[in-house]
């Protein structure tokens, strides 16, 4: 069990947190982190990220020992800490303790298996808690430059964060919206459209219809030159059941490609059911950058398609 504490247990004066985006420091004892006790965090926290072209970690971990914990690295706004002693065994999360935003999670056990005991019981609890503090974050940042959505409410009915870096790639298509950024490495993209219920039957082929309607979508509404913008067919994409505010959705993460060429990258898709309008809004984030590290791109766009907020016909 996870026991949820805030700043209100802090005898601290609470000022702002400090830190990378997706970066862990982790206070724990150099023995513990060189053995099973640090492979167990590692295992979790520094996983590849699924649907990268090459292999990166979701989290940055960091590691000191708990004597160093003090001053500005209690700033940070991301921590977890492992403790053994002979308290009860269990995690604690604490927001906002040291500073604000920061999320810190302690890890307590009688010894080291009992610490991995805890790791491994909690371990999807804990990188949820990670990302989805890193999340808010991010939208509170983009949230200070955002860009003008008044097109996509009026349209589709919804609201989302994105920042100004954005812009509108196609302006005059009105069913397909296309949100475009320029980085130096390459592109970053967002796509919404609306497809009917039918489109993606809620059943064991979900994959395969899910694929069918971005290749046709993509093929259709998207230019490159002698090729087609369709899922790579080499890597299946990876479909998890999820919720985009409070509906029901399936997220899916892979790889596109353009057929016939060596362009190739990776997506997030999210297929939202709208029961008011009883189809599904899809909303798609891509990059186009091979040479760039990714794992950061990808979370700025999970992080917008995660701010999709539906509006109520009252409002």
């Amino acid at each position: 069990m996870i026991t949820l504490t805030g700043c209100n247990d802090a005898p601290v004066i609470v000022t702002d947190s400090a830190g990378r985006m997706n970066d862990i420091l982790l206070v724990i004892d150099n023995d513990l982190w060189e053995n099973e006790v640090g492979d167990s965090i590692r295992q979790i926290l520094a996983a590849p990220v699924d649907g990268l072209v090459r292999e990166e970690p979701q989290f940055s971990l960091n590691q000191i020992e708990p004597d160093s914990f003090a001053g500005l690295l209690m700033k940070n706004r991301n921590y977890l800490k492992v403790e053994t002693s002979n308290k009860e065994p269990g995690v604690t999360v604490t927001i906002g303790l040291y500073a604000n935003p920061q999320t810190g999670v302690i890890i307590r056990g009688k010894d080291a298996a009992g610490v991995i005991e805890q790791i491994i019981t909690n371990a999807q609890q804990i990188k949820t808690i990670f990302n989805d503090g890193e999340i808010k974050e991010k939208q509170r940042l983009m949230k200070k430059v955002g860009l003008n959505v008044d097109q996509i409410k009026e349209r589709f009915g919804i609201e989302l964060i994105a920042p100004r870096s954005y812009r509108y790639a196609a302006p005059d298509d009105k069913d397909f919206f296309w949100l475009r950024r320029n980085i130096k490495e390459g592109t970053m993209d967002i796509m919404i459209y609306e497809v009917d219920r039918d489109k993606i039957p809620q059943d064991s082929n979900v994959v395969a219809s899910i694929t069918k309607v971005r290749d046709s979508v993509g093929s259709l509404k998207v230019p490159v030159d002698n090729g087609e913008f369709i899922t790579e067919r080499a890597f299946s994409p990876y479909v998890n059941e999820s919720q985009v505010d409070g509906k029901f959705a399936y997220e899916t993460k892979g790889l596109w490609e353009v057929s016939g060429q060596f362009m190739s990258g990776p997506f997030l898709n999210y297929a939202i059911y709208n029961k008011e309008k009883n189809n599904w809004l899809v909303i798609e984030g891509y990059i186009f950058a091979p040479s760039a590290k990714q794992r950061n791109y990808l979370f700025e766009l999970e992080s917008i398609l995660k701010s999709v907020k539906f509006i109520s016909q009252e409002d």
